[in-house]
């Protein structure tokens, strides 16, 4: 099953980047050859009117075959023979939308969880077990005293709780039902924390987010995201997370094994991390990625002219470079997983 989730959302967040490329190619006429999904040997094609859309054998990778890429290519309204406005446009369209799959999920989930507000009242909303109130104080009790001292809002717990923890058991005061109660409780004390605890938790409510809000809350969380991904990746380039850390597609099966123990929700989540790391991934400047293609369609739009023999050849290294990359993740994916 795990198996199955992940090429799903591969699947998913791989289509969405190839679409980009795919609808920004036909936009700007450029004939498309082939529009597959996966690598490999082929499982399912069907023939369109300009465009050949298939499926392949190996669920991970796909591709958008515009014609006219190449150095002498003489393809009508190929690739090459676009403005580099053009061109820019289409290599950079499978980034954005994995930026904007990534983006529309977090707004969507903004939108169905909403924003926890605390109550104002000092009402239980949930107790650790490690707590000596455990079982004794339920939630929806609201303590109203401790050591005979009022408790007016939360705040005043940990407040009295400190004053008050040299004079233990504490004496806990709650209404339940409408009725008093009373409980003598010895607080805790957790490694790292000189504060004294009952080790109870206040009750939340859910409030949702207006549409506009909801759009502010979610690009902060995609700001967030985006910017942890990067600080990750410049760890990586510093040598300060070892290349044996870096999981790819088979590593992800335990990932998402992972995931999938907390529900659903969370596998959403994964997937638009997983949709902004890869394009991030694909937008480095390196030859054969979206991002070092680019790189040479701005030289030319600021009148460096660069000799596309040459630029080929750099693709060309790129693509062996990648490739190596890939199966060396690959194996390293595997060894973890028999090794564990």
């Amino acid at each position: 099953m795990n198996v199955l989730i992940t090429i799903i959302i591969l699947g998913i967040i791989i289509f969405i980047h190839e679409l980009g490329h795919f609808m920004a190619a036909k936009f700007f006429k450029m004939p498309v050859s082939e529009f597959s999904i996966g690598m490999g040997p082929k499982l399912y094609s069907y023939e369109g009117i300009e465009t050949t859309y298939s499926v392949r054998a190996i669920p991970v990778g796909g591709f958008v075959n515009i014609e006219g890429m190449e150095v002498d290519s003489e393809v009508e309204d190929g690739f090459n023979t676009k403005s580099p406005f053009s061109r820019f446009i289409v290599l950079f369209a499978g980034v954005f939308m994995n930026f904007s799959l990534a983006l529309v999920i977090i707004y969507f989930m903004v939108v169905s969880t909403g924003k926890m507000i605390q109550s104002e009242e000092a009402v239980i909303g949930g107790i650790m077990e490690t707590s000596n109130a455990y079982e004794l104080i339920l939630e929806g009790d609201r303590i109203f005293e401790i050591n005979d001292r009022e408790i007016v809002d939360w705040d005043d717990i940990s407040t009295i709780i400190k004053e008050e923890a040299g004079e233990t058991p504490l004496k806990i005061e709650v209404i339940r039902d409408g009725e008093e109660k009373s409980f003598l409780v010895e607080p805790i004390y957790e490694p790292g924390r000189d504060q004294p605890l009952l080790g109870i938790l206040p009750e939340y409510s859910v409030e949702k987010y207006g549409i506009i809000e909801s759009f502010k809350v979610a690009g902060g969380v995609f700001k967030d995201l985006f910017i942890q991904i990067i600080s990750g990746l410049k760890l990586l380039v510093t040598g300060r997370v070892k290349a044996d850390d870096i999981t790819g597609p088979v590593g992800m099966i335990k990932v998402v094994g992972e995931a999938s123990k907390g529900g659903a929700s969370l596998l959403v989540w994964l997937t638009a991390l997983l949709s902004v790391n890869i394009g991030i991934f694909n937008l480095l400047p390196f030859p054969a990625l979206d991002g070092g293609r680019i790189v040479f369609v701005v030289l030319e739009l600021i009148g460096v002219t660069v000799n596309k023999k040459l630029e080929e050849r750099l693709h060309m290294a790129g693509m062996i470079v990648l490739i190596g990359l890939i199966l060396f993740i690959t194996m390293n994916d595997v060894f973890n997983l028999i090794s564990n």
